[in-house]
């Protein structure tokens, strides 16, 4: 008996659960996420690949003066 009411109670747990999956499905605001597109998003990708362009070329740079030629014995 009480297992046949565990079970009764188990299948309606899951049927709750798999029916109230779809609540906490949410849609995106459209403020943005179809109007609005900037045309200059490339740029700003190069902007910040020519910055790191800068960045390893200074890293480089430090490093060889810090680290010298080596010396062969």
């Amino acid at each position: 008996m009480s297992a046949t009411r565990f079970a009764l109670v188990l299948m309606v747990v899951l049927a709750v659960a798999i029916l109230n999956v779809d609540a906490a499905y949410r849609k995106p605001p459209f403020n943005g996420s179809i109007f609005g597109k900037r045309a200059n998003s490339v740029s700003d990708y190069d902007y910040a690949s020519r910055a790191m362009d800068a960045i390893c070329e200074i890293a480089k740079t430090n490093c060889n003066a810090y680290y010298g030629p080596q010396d062969s014995n």
